[in-house]
């Protein structure tokens, strides 16, 4: 397969270091039933790897065929989504590694999708979100223009976060999308007619980060105008502004009644969305955070000093700092499962460390 699985003298917790991709890792994703992760990359091509066996992680299958780098990954059972910069999303067969559909129709590179088993969703530089067919069986060679149902156009700038609200026939309620923009805005647009219901006005940076609470009825962005906003999503009223951070918003997850932050001058906060205030800062980063998630109490962090970092969500104590022996390794995407902690780097390699350990100990 080509891994180079050395252990890092300086971090017993690093359990492998993969090295198949020949260039950036640039998104991750875990399977639902958590175990498959897939990897996309600069080099062009998607990885499947395991995440359960014992005797370590494996590359179960390469996912060949796009012409550009793969920008996102997203995995709906034993069916493998990509999108990529050379315009198209590909429809891969998890047992086999073969390309089944793709989807070709944007004209600029390919942001972010998702599934929903009904359709493909995705965004893009074009300015434009677009929705696709999933079940791509019934098009006959020469109708593949057909996959795409709806074009959402109305942003003035690249689409990147993508968010899908299910509908809910008891409330009335029909299938949604949220889209986030450089151009400053968000947009709530309908599946069924492809109009747009509403545009969030506000922000003076690019929305680069979105996230809803559980029942999906308030909406929070990330920007890089440094704020933090929450708005209504069926009235687009403005609920809140999160004011503290001072850099651009690079990742944001909101957890029940907690939103966690993290912006480019390596700061990270957490607020209780509820009342607007900030409650724990998580101290220690010595760049931008790319990325982060909250899992089983503990925040972890992907930076771009190279380092991981683990800390516990109360207290905001760092319980652990994940080091790679390499410098200058920017981490871009980080994933969990049992019990191990995945990171995907700008030099290519994925990197899987141990994460039994994380509580109680204090990092120098």
């Amino acid at each position: 397969m080509g891994s180079c699985n050395s252990k890092n003298s300086e971090d017993s917790s690093l359990l492998e270091t993969l090295a198949d991709h020949t260039d950036s890792i640039n998104c991750m994703t875990i399977a639902d039933d958590e175990s498959v992760l897939v990897t996309g990359s600069e080099d062009k091509t998607a990885r499947m790897w395991t995440t359960q066996d014992p005797d370590g992680s494996e590359c179960l299958g390469t996912l060949e065929g796009h012409t550009g780098y793969v920008t996102t990954v997203h995995v709906f059972d034993t069916i493998i989504i990509t999108g990529s910069s050379d315009k198209t999303i590909r429809k891969w067969d998890m047992t086999t590694c073969e390309c089944d559909f793709i989807y070709s129709g944007h004209t600029a590179e390919v942001m972010q999708v998702i599934c929903t088993g009904d359709y493909i969703i995705s965004s893009a530089k074009d300015k434009t979100a677009k929705i696709w067919i999933f079940d791509t069986d019934d098009l006959e060679e020469g109708e593949e223009e057909k996959a795409c149902i709806r074009t959402f156009k109305g942003h003035l700038k690249t689409v990147h976060p993508l968010i899908y609200i299910p509908s809910d026939p008891e409330k009335g309620e029909e299938e949604l999308v949220i889209t986030g923009s450089t151009d400053h805005t968000a947009r709530l647009w309908s599946i069924d007619s492809g109009s747009c219901l509403q545009v969030y006005k506000g922000h003076t940076g690019s929305i680069m980060t979105m996230a809803t609470d559980l029942d999906a009825r308030i909406l929070f962005t990330g920007s890089t105008d440094s704020t933090i906003r929450s708005w209504d999503i069926r009235s687009s009223r403005l609920l809140k502004i999160f004011s503290g951070h001072t850099t651009p918003i690079m990742c944001l997850s909101v957890v029940n009644k907690l939103m966690y932050t993290g912006d480019t001058a390596g700061v990270a906060k957490c607020w209780a969305w509820n009342f607007g205030d900030c409650t724990k800062e998580y101290k220690g980063h010595k760049h931008s955070i790319t990325c982060l998630k909250f899992f089983k109490g503990i925040l972890y962090t992907g930076c771009g000093d190279g380092d991981a970092r683990a800390f516990e969500a109360k207290s905001g104590l760092l319980t652990k700092t994940f080091k790679t022996k390499e410098s200058a390794v920017v981490i871009n995407c980080l994933g969990l499962c049992n019990h191990k902690l995945f990171t995907g780097g700008r030099d290519g390699k994925l990197r899987v460390w141990d994460i039994t350990k994380t509580d109680g100990v204090e990092c120098s």
